[in-house]
C-alpha cells in the first residue's frame, strides 16, 4: 500500500470510537499536532469492520487506524484481528485506544498485531499525546508496522 511520503500530505485514518468525547479530542490532537488526515469515522464495531473489509477489496485507503478496545458489537481486538487478516491492512499501523491497563488487555493486543497501545489518560491535557504517537508512527511510516515500535 502506498503511503504519503511525508508528514505534510493527508493521511487516512479510521477512527473507531464510540464515545463522541474521545472522537472531539482525537480531531482536537490531530489537528494540535499539524497533522494532515482524513478521518474515517466508526462509532462501533460493525461499522469499523464494514470501513476494513471496503479497504481490503481496494474501495478505501487507510494509513493509519485508531480503534477503542471497547466498542459496541465487535470489540476493538476483533477490529484489529480482522484488518490482520487479510492482505492491504496487514501492515498498516494500528493504534488502540483503552481505558484499560490490564495486563490481559496488553497482551491480547500485542498477539493480535496492534502497533502501539495508548492508555486515555483522566487529564485531558495528556490526552493531546495521541497526536504525538500518530505523529511518530507516520514518521516511521517506511518501516513495517511490527518493526521497532514497542506498545507503550
Amino acid at each position: 500500500m502506498l503511503m504519503p511520503s511525508t508528514v505534510t500530505e493527508k493521511w487516512t485514518i479510521l477512527l473507531a470510537e464510540d464515545n463522541p468525547g474521545d472522537v472531539f479530542l482525537v480531531r482536537r490532537a490531530l489537528d494540535v499536532h499539524g497533522i494532515e488526515y482524513e478521518l474515517r469515522l466508526a462509532s462501533d464495531g460493525e461499522e469499523a469492520l464494514k470501513i476494513v473489509r471496503q479497504a481490503e477489496s481496494g474501495e478505501y485507503r487507510i494509513d493509519l487506524m485508531l480503534v477503542d478496545l471497547n466498542l459496541p458489537r465487535y470489540d476493538g481486538g476483533q477490529i484489529v484481528a480482522a484488518a490482520r487478516s487479510g492482505t492491504k491492512l496487514r501492515s498498516t499501523p494500528i493504534i488502540l485506544l483503552t481505558s484499560s491497563d490490564s495486563p490481559h488487555d496488553r497482551r491480547r493486543i500485542t498477539e493480535l498485531g496492534a502497533t502501539l497501545y495508548f492508555r486515555k489518560p483522566s487529564d485531558l491535557s495528556l490526552f493531546m499525546e495521541i497526536g504525538q504517537m500518530v505523529k511518530a508512527v507516520m514518521d516511521t511510516k517506511e518501516r513495517p508496522a511490527h518493526s521497532g515500535l514497542a506498545l507503550t
